[in-house]
């Protein structure tokens, strides 16, 4: 028996040496540094970090008529100054002694008193501004970075070092790659519109007979403004091409009784050409006209310089005069450039 009271004493396991241990370290936490900090860093950064819990409340809550009343008087006073006018029992709309309302019993340019009324701080505008100030503080514009970079902008404004961006360039900018998108589907749909000739719209009709044709054309390099009408006499049934009368010389209008509704024969000095094309109707009219020197011709798209007046509804309806002195095309109506009309018609065809 003691023999096996001996073993189990043996195979008990020793304690294990006691260590030496150094003291342990307290390591402040983050929010015992924000408890330790300053005063004056706690509210700086309760009002500029966008990290801030104000961003995360209910303004209400916070300020309103109980809060107010909790505060001292002198608190009071000191906040009072920063209130506008319009939070003060006493405020009376401030008007001009020239305005007719006023009178020598008003009073006018009231300064307020310093009770304050406290229904102001549940007035929409005072929580529309205080939640402008929320947004304001979340996207960090309240900082002192922030400041810096807008006194620096500022700065270069006034110096001209920089320059503030119309709101023009602005979308322009954002909307670059929607507007070369859409820009390269019209350049496509131009493209393949351009297969069309002027006799195809004369074949379905997109030209009509007493259509009016306004040509107008600016030539810089000779300060020169061409504008011509020409009205559509007549349409070739086989050939599709069109005859147009047009007054000699730079005159512009057609005369009164070329653009009543029927046909019309032209007299001296109304001119009739024959075209197949808005090229050659444009070197046509420009030979008319005289002005410009075939030589001094720039190579433009005549189907963007020419446009289609036509009447509304039926022609018949109309009065066989022109509508007023100022109607130059007898009432008719803008329909666009050939170029517009082509693109239109190539699309919906």
């Amino acid at each position: 028996m003691a023999d096996e009271s001996a073993l189990r004493r043996s195979n008990r396991r020793p304690k294990p040496a006691q260590r030496e241990t150094a003291p342990p370290v307290n390591v402040p936490s983050k929010r015992k540094a924000k408890e330790d900090a300053s005063p004056a860093d706690q509210l700086h950064f309760l009002l500029q970090n966008p990290k801030s819990r104000l961003t995360k409340i209910d303004m209400s809550e916070l300020i309103n008529a109980n809060s107010w009343d909790m505060l001292s008087p002198d608190s009071q006073t000191r906040l009072a100054a920063l209130l506008p006018p319009t939070a003060f029992r006493s405020f009376q709309p401030t008007i001009g002694l020239d305005h007719p309302a006023a009178d020598n019993t008003m009073q006018l340019d009231q300064k307020p008193s310093d009770s304050v009324d406290t229904s102001f701080f549940a007035d929409p505008h005072f929580l529309a501004a205080a939640r402008t100030f929320q947004d304001h503080l979340f996207s960090n514009w309240l900082s002192d970075a922030h400041a810096e970079k807008v006194k620096k902008y500022e700065q270069g404004i006034k110096d001209g070092s920089l320059a503030a961006p119309w709101k023009d360039e602005v979308w322009e900018r954002d909307n670059q790659r929607e507007e070369r998108t859409t820009t390269s589907a019209a350049n496509n749909l131009a493209g393949e519109a351009a297969e069309l000739k002027l006799i195809d719209l004369a074949k379905n009709s997109v030209l009509r007979e007493g259509d009016v044709i306004a040509y107008k054309r600016n030539f810089t390099n000779l300060d020169i403004v061409v504008e011509k009408d020409v009205i559509i006499q007549k349409i070739d049934r086989r050939t599709h091409s069109l005859t147009v009368l047009l007054e000699p010389g730079p005159t512009r209008d057609l005369p009164s009784h070329l653009l009543m509704p029927g046909p019309t024969e032209p007299a001296a000095p109304t001119r009739i050409m024959t075209i197949t094309s808005p090229t050659q109707l444009e070197s046509g009219l420009l030979d008319v006209d005289g002005r410009v020197e075939r030589a001094k011709r720039p190579n433009g798209n005549a189907w963007k310089a020419l446009t289609l007046w036509r009447w509304s509804g039926d022609a018949l309806n109309h009065s066989s005069q022109p509508q007023s002195n100022e109607d130059r095309r007898g009432g008719r109506q803008d329909h666009g450039t050939l170029f517009y009309l082509r693109a239109c018609y190539y699309q919906d065809r």
